[in-house]
């Protein structure tokens, strides 16, 4: 998941209220038995599971580590930095890229198939061939002493005359993603990247065979965008696997919606839906819905404060944003697609 650094006054107010501090003490204070939840929102809890995958990306990591050293004359004086390169390391260690999508179509007919909406960054591995480095244009690794990180627009730079403390580079097993839908498959499915954008930070995944060929998959259960976009206030639900542990479903609230936080160079952080769900990496592509089980944005950063996550500071697209882009990219099937059956929303009419 992608955070935005952010600088802040905190200031802690703790507060309790004459009624409650009275009932915490005496303990006729009110129930905290939390609800039952109705079956309603058992329905739209069991839906937003039912459209949620787990996405990952296998990739093998190289590593050599770099020394410095300063030649010094007969007289004393040192000469220019100079570096030793290690050998690289012979058995590769494995990495693997996690996140989070939505089945947003299953169908059969002129264009069947199974789609699945995540983010671009989950999926940049397997489209930025750059991301990767190689063994003969690795990528540095420097100490966090050595960077500087602003905050808005988030950004990352080495400092002047830094210098790395070792080099890598990343190799793909396979080309395509893995696709995960139950906590205990066994089998694999294969997702390869159809499209993508960088700076809406969405991609489209159509689920394939091991060679690469759409794989004649549908009738699963899958979701569809609300017509209109998310507003304050208005109670969501989210699917996730936050350190890409399958699958938690949280539920909270919108608290702020077209927010502009700028530009890291790749994604534009704006017109954001920031809210009040905890999230950690591996929650990035997340689907969020609305009461009905509608999709209305997918997730895909939070705010950072000194090193911490910020509850209430989840960032999401807006789904007007991301059913913009699948039309204008040619994906309209996905957006003009019937509710599936089984979906809470679903009326026979339909």
């Amino acid at each position: 998941m992608k955070y935005i650094r952010i600088a802040a006054y905190v200031l802690a107010v703790a507060a309790v209220l004459g009624a409650g501090l009275w009932g915490l003490i005496s303990g006729t204070g009110e129930s905290q038995i939390p609800p039952t939840p109705t079956s309603n929102e058992v329905t739209v809890q069991k839906w937003v599971r039912s459209v949620t995958v787990q996405v990952l990306i296998n990739m093998d990591k190289y590593t050599r580590p770099l020394t410095w050293y300063q030649e010094v004359t007969a007289t004393g004086e040192k000469g220019e930095w100079k570096v030793r390169y290690g050998d690289w390391s012979k058995d590769p260690e494995r990495v693997v890229v996690a996140g989070t999508g939505v089945i947003v179509y299953s169908l059969d007919g002129d264009l069947p198939g199974t789609y699945i909406l995540t983010n671009a960054h989950v999926v940049e591995p397997l489209v930025n061939k750059a991301s990767l480095g190689s063994r003969y244009a690795p990528l540095d690794l420097y100490d966090l002493k050595d960077l500087e990180i602003k905050d808005l627009p988030p950004s990352i730079k080495v400092k002047d005359g830094a210098r790395p403390i070792a080099q890598y580079y990343f190799t793909l097993p396979t080309e395509y993603a893995q696709i995960k839908h139950t906590e205990d498959q066994f089998y694999t499915v294969y997702a390869k990247v159809v499209d993508f954008d960088m700076a809406l930070d969405v991609a489209l995944l159509q689920v394939c065979t091991p060679q690469g060929q759409p794989a004649r998959v549908w009738g699963l259960p899958y979701a569809t965008f609300r017509d209109t976009g998310p507003f304050v206030g208005e109670s969501v639900w989210l699917c996730g696997a936050p350190l890409a542990i399958p699958f938690s479903i949280d539920r909270g609230r919108v608290n702020q919606v077209r927010l502009d936080l700028g530009s890291d160079g790749e994604i534009v952080w704006n017109r954001q839906v920031k809210l009040d769900i905890a999230t950690a990496p591996g929650h990035s592509g997340s689907g969020i819905f609305d009461e009905r089980g509608y999709l209305i944005a997918e997730l895909h950063g939070t705010l950072v404060y000194a090193g911490n996550y910020i509850r209430g500071g989840t960032l999401a697209i807006d789904g007007a944003l991301i059913r913009e882009w699948l039309l204008w990219r040619g994906w309209a099937f996905i957006v003009t697609a019937p509710p599936y059956q089984g979906a809470p929303y679903y009326k026979p009419s339909q």
